[in-house]
């Protein structure tokens, strides 16, 4: 096998997972070949720097792994657990994570352009500087998630839960709140393009900030 410090190392999915069984857990810089790790426990794997883009990991346990600057771009990651995982850094642009689990997890600079995040569930993950641009997020359980200094430009955050979240100078032109109750977020030195903010009454908000 190729030297990993030197260069990335290909590895079939079917090998990592026979690895992995036997006690393996270090597969960073590696491409993943081969289209699925589907409905697995492939938890505190390290897949540090690697490239698993486009890839089926739907019902996948990875609690408390790294992924910390691996390609996830384009993968299906529908109800995949991240809890306490790390994907600072990582791309997972376009990537369905449809009901996907993300607590606590570190997603610091993380891209997750056009990311489809519905109902998944971020409660209390760490997303500063993250890149959440054009993502779905409706009906997402976002409590006390750290979203400042967040792009969160043309996300849709319909229904989405945010008490206690803090988007302290996150950028939210164009972003969806409809049926968001934003009466205990931090919204402290916010991007605003045209801010327009309803009425706070009744603790409900259904402005579209354009």
């Amino acid at each position: 096998m190729l030297n990993r410090q030197a260069m990335l190392v290909e590895i079939h999915a079917d090998t990592l997972i026979e690895q992995y069984e036997a006690g393996l857990r270090d597969f960073s810089a590696t491409i993943l070949m081969g289209d699925s790790l589907c409905d697995l426990l492939l938890n505190a794997i390290n897949l540090e720097q690697a490239i698993v883009a486009q890839v089926n990991m739907s019902l996948t346990h990875f609690r408390a792994s790294n992924f910390r600057g691996a390609n996830l771009s384009q993968s299906l990651l529908w109800r995949t657990d991240f809890s306490q995982a790390n994907l600072a850094v990582a791309n997972l642009s376009q990537s369905t994570l449809i009901r996907a689990t993300l607590t606590q997890a570190n997603l610091h600079q993380a891209i997750l352009t056009k990311a489809d995040l519905r109902v998944a569930n971020l409660q209390a993950a760490h997303c500063s500087d993250a890149n959440f641009a054009g993502a779905d997020l409706r009906y997402a359980n976002l409590q006390g998630i750290n979203l400042s200094g967040a792009n969160l430009r043309g996300a849709d955050l319909t229904g989405a839960n945010m008490a206690g979240a803090d988007l302290s100078g996150a950028i939210l032109t164009g972003t969806i709140l409809r049926q968001v109750d934003l009466s205990q977020v931090v919204l402290r030195d916010v991007s605003w393009s045209h801010q327009h903010m309803a009425d706070f009454s009744n603790h409900q908000t259904l402005t579209t900030v354009e």
